[in-house]
């Protein structure tokens, strides 16, 4: 069996959904707490890494989130790709990427630093600011943003 098309289509508009879920988003993202907080239910007795990337507006309201990946006990695959796609669909002026660790331990190791400094450097490139990279546990977070500043470059900064 053959088919042919026999015209081209063009897609002149884009219409984006997100599917209504159960997690409650806080009206504005002021501080890494509230990151924690509004993570906190889906990365809950989890087993496994979580690498979740929120959209926000330039006045740091939530228009979107996106569980990008899933990972093992003890690590999760950070793709620039997947990460930006929510952020660009949603027109956000802002993210904040987030990873749980499993074994209770907020503390970052080498790849968590390599992977905040690499989506800094991408966020700077296509025009998105990129505000914090946060590790959370069930009891605590290690935000990127407060305790190492120097990676997370806002802006046009070097």
């Amino acid at each position: 069996m053959q088919m042919t098309l026999d015209r081209s289509f063009r897609v002149r508009e884009l219409q984006v959904r997100f599917k209504a879920t159960r997690y409650k988003s806080p009206a504005k993202i002021t501080s890494p707490q509230d990151v924690h907080e509004f993570l906190l239910p889906m990365i809950k007795q989890q087993p496994r890494e979580r690498l979740i990337s929120i959209a926000l507006t330039s006045g740091n309201q939530v228009i979107g989130f996106e569980i990008v990946s899933q990972g093992t006990s003890n690590a999760s695959m950070a793709v620039a790709s997947e990460v930006f796609k929510a952020v660009l669909l949603t027109n956000a002026t802002a993210f904040i990427l987030a990873h749980n660790h499993p074994s209770g331990n907020c503390e970052p190791s080498l790849e968590d630093r390599q992977t905040a400094e690499g989506f800094s450097e991408a966020a700077r490139l296509i025009g998105v600011e990129f505000l914090d990279f946060i590790i959370v546990t069930e009891d605590s977070f290690y935000s990127f943003a407060q305790s190492e500043p120097s990676i997370i470059k806002k802006g046009g900064e070097q």
